[in-house]
């Protein structure tokens, strides 16, 4: 059958070392090259989250206000852990409030979120140093 071509559905072809992605890649990580790590970031946020908030839903001595106050600047820490850039300014600032309100949330979020598989250990561990400078410990 001198003449007949073979079908190729995509018409892609690749030579060694070629990466051919069909179809969307949205919100997928790809990764190419020799012994790459891959973590995903916000998986472990959400787990250390749910820790912290779970620990704020049992605190005896904080009012239902207060623990509706405190989740809601976990949130804003936790949206602002899972930037490219997190704003260590902001994130400071919220700690601060927590601090205000429950000095225990502070020790107990800094605790979880120090977890080194953490993308965000480095900026929590940053801010939980200057916060131990300003208290003077």
């Amino acid at each position: 059958m001198a003449g007949k071509k073979k079908n190729n559905k995509s018409g892609i072809r690749a030579g060694d070392n070629s990466v051919v992605i069909g179809g969307s890649v949205k919100g997928s990580n790809i990764v190419v090259g020799d012994n790459n790590v891959v973590s995903n970031q916000n998986i472990n946020l959400v787990s250390s989250f749910q820790t912290i908030y779970r620990y704020v839903e049992t605190h005896p001595k904080l009012q239902p206000a207060k623990k509706q106050d405190a989740k809601e600047e976990l949130k804003e820490i936790q949206t602002a852990l899972e930037q490219p850039k997190p704003d260590e300014n902001f994130i400071a600032r919220r700690f601060r409030n927590l601090q205000r309100m429950a000095p225990d949330i502070v020790d107990v979020a800094f605790e979880t979120l120090k977890n080194p598989i953490s993308g965000a250990a480095t900026v929590i561990q940053k801010i939980a140093k200057r916060m131990a400078d300003e208290a003077g410990t």
